[in-house]
């Protein structure tokens, strides 16, 4: 199962590692902008729930709680950035209340 596994991770970073050539492109409206992060986001956690996924056919159990600790950073960090987005969005269709805006828990 290590072998697949492998082959997974080795997929992800060439995922990651073609995106900044990409970036290099002229930037797109903000709209496109924020349905590309959402997008983005997406597709982080669709890879983060398939790593998830395998770590429990590893054997050994120090590399099986490093991945599930990464796994725990990414979905604190995705769920962070979903809430950033939704209040991005939420000020460019009511600015009138931008300066009103409330602190997030954290």
């Amino acid at each position: 199962m290590f072998p697949r596994f492998a082959a997974f991770l080795l997929l992800a970073c060439i995922a990651f590692a073609t995106h900044p050539a990409s970036a290099q492109q002229p930037p797109p409206p903000a709209p496109d902008r924020l349905q590309q992060m959402r997008a983005d986001l997406n597709q982080m956690e669709s890879l983060m729930n398939n790593m998830q996924s395998e770590i429990n056919f590893l054997h050994d159990q120090n590399l099986q709680i490093l991945l599930n600790t990464n796994v725990r950073m990414w979905t604190i960090l995705i769920r962070n950035l979903r809430q950033q987005l939704d209040e991005e969005e939420r000020l460019r269709t009511n600015p009138k209340h931008a300066g009103m805006q409330q602190p997030s828990p954290r």
